[in-house]
Order: C-alpha cells, then structure tokens, then sequence
C-alpha cells in the first residue's frame, strides 16, 4: 500500500498534518486551565473574534476536532482514489469516448495529478485548522488581539490551490485534438 502511495506523493505529507494537529492540541492543552471563562468561538474577516462562548471541552478544542475529521477523511478519499481502482478510467468522471481518447497514460497522468493536489490542498487545510486552534487560543489568553492577517494567507492558498487543480485538471483531460 506505502509503495503504491508513494508513486503518487510522500505518506509523509500525511503526518505532517497529523504533527500540526497534535502540536495545537498540545498547545491548547497546556493552557487549558488559563484560558477564562469565556473564549472567541468566531473571527470576522479582519481576523478579530466576533463571537465567544461559554469555556467548555467543545468551545475551545471544537474547531480543531472538526478541521481533524476534514483531514482524515480528504486523507482516506486520497487513498482509495490512488488504491482502490487499478484503472484510473474508474474514477475520472469524463465521457466514455473521452477516456478513449486520453489512453491509460494520460488517465494516469489525470490521477497522479489530483492525488498530489489533495494532498498538497490537504495539508494547507491542516495547517489552517491548527493556526485556528493556537490563535483562538492565543486570543483567549490575551497574548494577541486576532488572528492577524495570516488567516487571508491561508485563504489565498486554499483558493489557489483549487483553482490550479481545477484548471490543470480541465486542460489534462481535454481530448481537443485528439478526436478522429
């Protein structure tokens, strides 16, 4: 399974974003007792919080349980989509005549190129989650007023990220001028 993951991106990449959650669960944890007793649950666009909440095991540690369960889950999807079908025509969802057109190489080739965008997309998402975690933290504790502009980083990336897949994506499967 490793080896057939590894034709496609490093596994690593995988538990890098494991290591980002872990580290911002660990950062939460050791100042869980001096966070008070309300917490910013909520940022605005200019990255200040516009809503708190009641201290509980949900309120502070919430955002980072829910951005965990993204990541496994876009984590298993990269995959089954890279191990579960041996032919790439399976899960490319183009016409029929068009995957004629591409040949099993290309159809590869398609593959290849979204799991390594999943990942990639992937870990940017685990490091927002695990941004959001030690911010919403960092600002309950008072040591910062928001999360600054770092959060429009991570939306620029996520953003560019999709929309390179996208496009790439699009131009891999494009059979113009190879029709007979």
């Amino acid at each position: 399974m490793w080896t057939k993951i590894n034709r496609y991106y490093s596994p690593w990449l995988d538990f890098i974003g494991l290591l980002l959650f872990s580290t911002a669960f660990s950062y939460i944890r050791a100042h869980f007792d001096q966070i008070p007793a309300t917490i910013p649950t909520h940022f605005g666009p200019s990255g200040q919080p516009d809503a708190w909440s009641a201290k509980s095991v949900w309120s502070v540690y919430g955002t980072l349980m829910i951005g965990l369960g993204i990541y496994l889950s876009m984590v298993l999807t990269n995959i089954v989509v890279i191990i579960r079908p041996d032919n790439p025509a399976k899960i490319i969802n183009i016409p029929q005549r068009d995957k004629d057109l591409l040949g099993p190489e290309r159809l590869e080739a398609i593959r290849a190129t979204i799991a390594r965008g999943l990942a990639v997309l992937n870990l940017t998402m685990a490091a927002l989650f695990a941004y959001l975690g030690w911010g919403a933290t960092n600002v309950a504790l008072g040591i910062s007023p928001g999360l600054g502009p770092v959060m429009w980083l991570f939306v620029a990336a996520l953003l560019g990220i999709s929309l390179y897949m996208t496009v790439k994506a699009i131009m891999m499967s494009s059979t113009r001028g190879l029709r007979k």
